[in-house]
């Protein structure tokens, strides 16, 4: 029951997060989008089980960056034949495919991924007390290391 409940948050925390990030950027959102940051947040959480730690957290953002990108083409393909509404059009975008995906966003999604892998692993760590504690590496170096919780 506890991942029950620990998936259900952190997806929650995804679907609002992402939906909070496209309001701000565009004034509005889809509550497809928000399924997609809430499915991608917890897909992120489950893999982040499997990497090293010492795994680069650019590669993990770039790890996130694929799976919003292969959601964002699935919905876009989705909504290219009329099954889902047009939420986003990245025909004037360069280097897109079909209007429903491009670099320049794929890029955003490694910034977004690695913010999403920090909120998961803090959530993890200070609220549901997993252990280890949380770090992460650039180019081989530690460059941050969550605070030790004081029980």
């Amino acid at each position: 029951m506890k991942k029950v409940n620990k998936t259900a948050i952190l997806f929650t925390i995804g679907f609002c997060c992402y939906i909070t990030i496209e309001v701000l950027f565009r004034g509005y959102s889809f509550a497809a989008m928000g399924i997609c940051g809430g499915l991608a947040i917890v897909i992120l959480d489950k893999l982040n089980d499997y990497i090293s730690w010492d795994l680069d957290i650019l590669i993990q953002g770039c790890i996130g960056s694929l799976l919003i990108t292969f959601f964002e083409f699935i919905i876009g393909s989705l909504s290219l034949f009329g099954i889902l509404p047009k939420m986003w059009d990245y025909t004037n975008v360069f280097l897109n495919y079909k209007g429903i995906i491009c670099l320049p966003f794929s890029l955003l999604w490694i910034l977004i991924s690695i913010l999403a892998i920090f909120i998961a692993d803090a959530f993890n760590y200070y609220v549901y007390n997993e252990l280890p504690i949380p770090y992460y590496r650039l180019f081989g170096k530690v460059i941050i290391r969550f605070k030790k919780k004081e029980l």
